[in-house]
């Protein structure tokens, strides 16, 4: 029997859809949630009888995946795979899937979240509240700000139909975007350097790359509007910490909502990040809900039912293995 192995909560309102797929089609399912550390070496003994995995944020390298001889798919329950090295899944077979649009309206709420608390000090008036000091901050209407979106695919575009039903101006930045799609959605497409300077705040929607790592850095920072925000709902990595700090320190930047640090709990420059009084910071949970939990994992066990299967997937993110592969149409 092929052995699946989940390494994320798939049970949602007392049940498992996934799980009652994957055992529907023959399979056997393990649980595995993740330890400090893993894979730590009961799970990579694991990995040595495994078929396929469902996989959290791990890192899947030449370690991990050093006993997986029968692994023949990863399939994230997630949108970003920047810790998954597909180059070595390509040369071993192993298909790589992901799991796009099925947190888009969660995370897209999120950010809009992160927007409205950093913009209205949510976040810093309810702590003062609290605590006895009846302060009142100023905050701005949204709809008299205008909002930059750096990449516009799933989540990028539902963000943009959230922040156009507040009536802001929308500015996207993205090179793969259709001309046609941006301007039916009702935003813009525009260079990198006119969002910069024309957007009251700026919201991250690309996954991690090697081309992108703290792209957000001094340079980029510096073209930004005075008094503008940064909104991360993606990856900590494209930010540069140190540059974001100094920022929020002199005033540049007047907040930034994070759901995400480069390092993951934060801890030293991200930890100093995270305590700015003018950051509101989140456990990276901007797709942690029942909705968007439950759809990521029905679309992740469907793709190892087909690839176990010898059919092809959808959302294969590194298509080239499909070559080494013989999987039907």
């Amino acid at each position: 029997m092929e052995r699946v192995i989940v390494t994320v909560n798939m049970e949602f309102r007392g049940r498992s859809p996934a799980r009652e797929l994957l055992e529907s089609a023959g399979f056997e399912v393990l649980a595995q949630r993740g330890s400090p550390g893993w894979p730590d070496e009961e799970t990579r003994s694991k990995l040595a009888g495994v078929d396929a995995i469902i996989a959290g944020a791990e890192n899947f390298n030449a370690h991990t995946m050093e006993n997986a001889e029968r692994l023949r798919i990863i399939a994230r329950n997630g949108v970003g795979y920047d810790k998954v090295g597909l180059e070595l899944c390509t040369e071993r077979g192993v298909v790589v899937t992901n799991t796009p649009g099925a947190m888009a309206d969660a995370v897209a709420d999120h950010a809009i979240a992160l927007l409205l608390s950093v913009v209205r000090h949510i976040v810093s008036g309810d702590r003062a509240v609290k605590e006895g000091e009846y302060s009142v901050a100023i905050g701005e209407d949204l709809a008299a700000m205008t909002l930059g979106l750096i990449g516009c695919g799933h989540i990028g575009a539902e963000t943009a139909r959230r922040a156009l039903a507040f009536k802001m101006r929308v500015l996207v930045c993205d090179p793969w975007a259709e001309a046609s799609r941006i301007k039916e959605l009702g935003a813009s497409l525009v260079s990198l350097e006119e969002l910069q300077r024309e957007a009251d705040a700026i919201s991250l929607h690309l996954p991690l790359t090697d081309d992108n790592i703290s792209m957000v850095n001094t340079d980029f920072l510096a073209v930004m509007k005075p008094g503008s925000f940064l909104i991360n709902t993606a990856r900590g990595g494209l930010v540069d910490e140190p540059a974001l700090i100094a920022a929020l320190q002199n005033g540049h930047l007047a907040g930034a909502g994070l759901d995400c640090q480069a390092t993951e709990p934060p801890e030293g420059i991200s930890l100093d990040l995270v305590r700015l009084p003018n950051v509101v910071a989140m456990p990276h949970s901007a797709s942690n809900t029942i909705t968007a939990r439950e759809r990521m994992s029905r679309v992740a066990a469907t793709t190892i039912i087909d690839c176990l299967q010898g059919r092809r997937p959808e959302f294969v993110v590194n298509p080239a293995v499909l070559d080494k592969l013989n999987l039907k149409e």
